[in-house]
């Protein structure tokens, strides 16, 4: 099997490429032959030009429309995002326009008058903060004179 499948150069057949091309190589063949020819750059360009134009593949059936019908959904997706698009730059623009007018000023300038908040007094808390802080200072001091006596 191996003798057929390549010349004295190491290279394949011509025999082998037209049972390639008839479809008639075992799987054993077929795995060689593409272990060669992804090694060798040779009879990789020797494979690649025996075929003619010919003898190209034809595509399966369906194919044309599935590739048709694939374009339209994609022409109909961009379609739908270029709506989407304006959809939110009108929105946007209408934002802003609101924002920067002087629309939302007249809604604000309505004729509630706004509430009086007075502040609520702190002098209770003051005077309550400067007995608190005499008192510790009275502490302190008893403290430190009382620290004194004890020492001498």
């Amino acid at each position: 099997m191996s003798y057929t499948l390549f010349n004295e150069n190491g290279h394949l057949t011509k025999a082998l490429l037209q049972k390639f091309k008839d479809g008639s190589l075992s799987e054993n063949e077929l795995v060689l032959m593409s272990e060669h020819i992804c090694l060798c750059e040779t009879c990789a360009d020797v494979l690649a030009e025996s075929f003619n134009d010919n003898e190209l593949a034809d595509a399966p059936l369906g194919f044309e429309q599935e590739v048709i019908s694939k374009i339209k959904n994609k022409k109909k997706s961009n379609t739908q995002f270029v709506y989407y698009s304006l959809r939110v730059i009108t929105a946007a623009s209408i934002a802003l326009i609101f924002v920067f007018s002087n629309s939302l000023n007249l809604l604000a300038n309505t004729k509630n008058k706004p509430l009086d908040v007075t502040p609520i007094s702190l002098s209770s808390i003051n005077t309550v903060s400067v007995s608190l802080n005499n008192f510790s200072r009275k502490i302190i001091n008893m403290e430190v004179f009382n620290n004194e006596k004890g020492k001498k």
